[in-house]
């Protein structure tokens, strides 16, 4: 190696290494100077007005393009004037055109449906003997009373439902007729007027599902009256009424309202609804049917028929909860029972039930007054 060869490894390397340093020394401000100058620019682009990326909270923002008052206008003006044509349609009477056919608001038709085609009762006799000519609901009119409980006071009790099933006697619940010492028993019938009634036998208890019954002896029994027959045992499935006197329909019943006010003339009659067996079981000693017929406080002790009128059951209690409700009726084999215990026989048939249509639907009986049983002027409660 020449002496300019080691120049040039050793002092020459020297000078190379001083000078890579110095450049790397010269270099290292370069970075930051750029960071620095690019953050400048962002923040004057940022303090430019209306480059914020957040609005000025005293401007309000739009959200939607402007409503000008006159669409509103428009906008009310259609919808009263529909708000308008469905009250003329509500007000709108449904009158028949003609035979089979109804006349709609709009001027058009549409087939009638029939009212509902009263049925013979078969098999039911008067007390004379004589087969009985009139529908189902002129047997419940005669057979189906209302039960009032009044307390020494003159005060109405309560109200419940009785079913006659011989001359003079009617068959009801024992908690319609559990009363206070000192107070009385008052029947009213729709044929018959009101009378004074006294308990002739009870069952011992009257807890939900166990017998629940009383006989009650007429002082001024009914001619008029028609006892029910009983049923064989009902089957699930099969059509059932229920009648009696509700306090919710006797609250607003002006032929009610007048007979708490003295006035026997005319009597209620007791509402009717319909449904199905949906069970029958046995509980506690007694044979419960459980139907869909409307029952509600004041039903209780009342008649539940089949369509030929035939006694099923007698409408005892209802259980309800938040998933639903459901009507509990006593058999008519344990009513059997508790009445011939009573002395009272009444007469079971054992047929199908076929009912026939009515031919001429018999006009409602009415009752004649009875001056001397007039009930309290007090508002009613159910049993």
């Amino acid at each position: 190696m020449t002496a300019d060869e080691r120049h040039n490894s050793t002092g020459g390397g020297d000078n190379a290494a001083r000078t890579l340093l110095v450049v790397e020394r010269r270099r290292s401000w370069l970075a930051p100077l750029v960071a620095l100058v690019i953050a400048l620019v962002v923040l004057l682009i940022l303090l430019i007005p209306g480059v914020l990326v957040y609005p000025d909270p005293g401007v309000a923002v739009r959200s939607g393009p402007a409503v000008s008052p006159d669409a509103v206008a428009d906008s009310n003006r259609a919808l009263a004037d529909r708000i308008a044509e469905l009250r003329r349609l509500l007000d709108a009477r449904v009158c028949v055109a003609e035979a089979g056919k109804y006349q709609l608001p709009d001027g058009s038709t549409a087939p009638a449906m029939p009212p509902p085609a009263l049925s013979a009762v078969p098999d039911q006799v008067t007390p004379e003997g004589q087969p009985f000519a009139g529908s189902l609901l002129d047997l419940l009119d005669r057979s189906t009373v209302l039960v009032l409980q009044v307390g020494p006071d003159e005060s109405l009790l309560g109200n419940g439902t009785g079913i006659y099933v011989a001359q003079g006697a009617v068959l009801t619940n024992q908690h319609v007729v559990a009363g206070p010492p000192g107070s009385r028993l008052i029947v009213v019938g729709r044929t018959g007027g009101v009378s004074e009634a006294t308990v002739r036998g009870t069952t011992r208890g009257s807890e939900a599902g166990e017998p629940d019954f009383a006989l009650l002896a007429v002082a001024r029994p009914d001619p008029q009256a028609l006892p029910l027959d009983f049923a064989p045992p009902v089957s699930r499935l099969s059509g059932v009424v229920a009648a009696g006197f509700p306090g919710l329909v006797m609250e607003s019943d002006e032929d009610f309202r007048r007979l708490l006010s003295g006035d026997t003339s005319n009597p209620p009659a007791p509402a009717v609804t319909e449904g199905v067996v949906t069970a029958i079981q046995a509980q506690d000693g007694a044979s419960l049917i459980l139907h869909t017929a409307q029952i509600t406080p004041g039903n209780s002790g009342g008649p539940l028929v089949d369509r030929c009128g035939r006694l099923v059951g007698v409408n005892t209690f209802i259980r309800a909860q938040e998933v639903g409700r459901m009507n509990y009726a006593l058999s008519a084999g344990d009513a059997t029972t508790f009445l011939r215990d009573q002395g009272v026989t009444p007469r079971v048939l054992d047929n199908a039930c076929i009912p026939a249509p009515l031919t001429e639907p018999a006009a409602p009986a009415r009752g004649a007054s009875a001056p001397d049983a007039a009930p309290p002027d007090a508002p009613a409660q159910g049993e």
